[in-house]
């Protein structure tokens, strides 16, 4: 249990602060910490530290002049009220300042994970402003605050953002494969594990796109722009084939803005030309959450056209089956495909 300090300790207390009043600005700390200064003034740890040398000093040249013995007993006591005092303050400073890092961490650090199922799409506010709707089928984590010099978030699936301008801190989405650096701008991110590529299609602004295995490779994308990256699938222990393209980009059709095919999922719609099959239906398994079996692996690779809105699974599956020679049948939630008899 600590000691309460006397009147007289009190006393001499206040009459140490009046012989030094330096520190009479620094005690008011100990007592903002403790929760009876409302208002405390800012005093730093490196401040404390050279002040409590100089009060040594004082401490010690007053005593190393003091013959009388009556005068001796009282500095005594005043060696132990500084010590008291400033250790307190000491440890009460560096506390403050562990606690006040330990807030600003804990935001940065604390991770808000979204999974969106299949079926679903979701739109959310990140803590900057910035507009993000997440694909079925995707995840997607952010931070409390950022509190860095970047704003970093990290995908799996896809991602449609419309990026509060700050250009002091850039906007960094991290997935497996690259990352996506913007200041302020609306993209469109496609990162799914399973799909054979990943996509960034830009629609304003300006973008810098770096692959994860070759960091030095800085790829800039202006408005109407699509970067596609084959998306390895293979065990790191294999290499990719020398010579094989890596990525490519490309420029979008000239098109109305609700007829970008790489965007109009955020419409709830599948919009697809000469596409394959198999393309297809991976984006007909996230909108219908469905699983899609092809018993004819023919199939796969059938080139198909159309457009899928507000339709239901076996009406969406009736309009691809007017152009394209196959028939289906829905067993729960899995749909098998066959090639039609002739």
């Amino acid at each position: 249990m600590g000691k309460t300090a006397s009147a007289e300790e009190l006393a001499e207390l206040d009459v140490f602060l009046e012989q030094f009043p330096n520190y009479k600005k620094t005690y008011q700390v100990t007592n903002a910490l403790k929760g009876n200064d409302p208002e405390p003034a800012e005093v730093k740890p490196e401040d404390i530290n050279g002040n409590l040398e100089e009060i040594w000093n004082r401490i010690k040249s007053s005593n190393e002049n003091t013959v009388n013995e009556v005068k001796v007993r009282p500095m005594f006591r005043w060696q132990w009220v500084a010590a008291a005092v400033l250790i307190f303050i000491a440890a009460g400073a560096l506390f403050y300042k562990k606690t006040a890092q330990q807030d600003s961490l804990t935001a940065e650090n604390i991770l808000h994970e979204i999974h969106v199922p299949y079926g679903k799409t979701q739109k959310l506010k990140l803590p900057d402003g910035t507009q993000v709707t997440l694909n079925a089928g995707s995840t997607f984590s952010y931070p409390e605050a950022f509190e860095k010099n970047t704003r970093d978030v990290s995908l799996t699936g896809e991602g449609f953002f419309e990026v509060t301008k700050n250009a002091k801190k850039p906007f960094l989405v991290h997935t497996a494969r690259l990352v996506v650096k913007v200041l302020g701008t609306v993209f469109n991110v496609k990162a799914f594990n399973n799909d054979k590529t990943v996509e960034t299609t830009l629609l304003k602004g300006k973008v810098q796109v770096e692959l994860k295995n070759n960091p030095e490779k800085k790829i800039i994308l202006l408005p109407n722009e699509k970067l596609i990256v084959i998306n390895n699938r293979e065990p790191k222990s294999i290499k990719p084939k020398e010579g094989k393209i890596e990525y490519q980009v490309t420029e979008l059709p000239d098109v109305k803005p609700d007829e970008v095919k790489e965007t109009a999922w955020v419409d709830n719609r599948i919009l697809f030309t000469n596409e394959m099959f198999e393309d297809v239906a991976a984006q007909i398994e996230r909108k219908y959450n469905v699983q899609v079996v092809f018993e004819d692996q023919a199939l796969r690779s059938e080139q198909i056209s159309g457009l899928l809105d507000k339709e239901t699974l076996k009406e969406a599956l009736g309009i691809i089956e007017l152009t394209t020679p196959f028939k289906f049948r829905v067993d729960g939630q899995t749909v098998y495909l066959s090639k039609k008899e002739k």
